[in-house]
């Protein structure tokens, strides 16, 4: 019989890593780490202050339109006029003498771009909040619901005022965009959003991603 020959077992070479090495991967796993808390954390606090921004917007967009609304009562349920409307509108406001700023401090919202005032649709101007029935009843041509009354806007100063286009098309929209700041979530340029107030009240939040479709 011949002899089967077993073959010499050769162990495989295996990578072994001084502890000046280990020490390197260490500490760039740790910074890996604390890198990823510290843009979570940044996140989180980005967060807290667009949603605290979003709040005092809507807050100082729902006090003004109740001031617009007292000043109606007082002449012939018309709105202010273009030019003074908020300085014919501030004695309407009511602060309490906690609040920082007092009543003007309702002109002035926050935001990640800075200062935030408000920018009044020329076409609101005198416009009557109760219908009247009369042919030049100017509810007959657009209603409360789709009139704009106030935008936001960086910087605005008060009694800002501008031609707001009505988004009944898609040009319009483009048009209205292009007089928007977007100042929340501004560093995401499809998300950013603003506030809107319309003539009956209400508040809607316009993205700029879908005004610009």
């Amino acid at each position: 019989m011949s002899e089967v020959e077993t073959p010499e077992f050769k162990p495989k070479a295996t990578l072994r890593l001084g502890q000046r090495e280990l020490t390197r991967i260490t500490i760039a796993v740790i910074a890996v780490i604390v890198m990823g808390f510290l843009y979570g954390g940044w996140k989180a606090v980005q967060g807290f202050k667009t949603k605290r921004d979003l709040v005092i917007a809507q807050d100082n967009l729902l006090n003004l339109y109740r001031a617009m609304g007292s000043y109606a009562q007082d002449y012939d349920s018309k709105l202010p006029p273009a030019e003074t409307w908020s300085d014919a509108i501030l004695g309407y406001l009511s602060a309490s003498q906690a609040r920082p700023g007092g009543r003007e401090a309702f002109l002035t919202g926050t935001s990640e771009l800075g200062p935030v005032g408000y920018v009044y649709n020329d076409a609101a101007s005198g416009y009557n909040l109760e219908p009247t029935g009369k042919e030049n009843d100017r509810q007959r041509k657009i209603s409360p619901h789709d009139l704009i009354l106030l935008i936001e806007r960086v910087g605005a100063p008060h009694n800002a005022h501008a031609d707001l286009p009505p988004q009944d098309s898609i040009a319009h929209q483009q048009e209205l965009a292009k007089q928007m700041s977007f100042p929340h979530d501004a560093e995401d340029e499809k998300n950013a959003s603003t506030l809107v107030l319309y003539a009956d009240g209400h508040i809607t939040t316009l993205i700029r991603q879908d005004l610009k479709n």
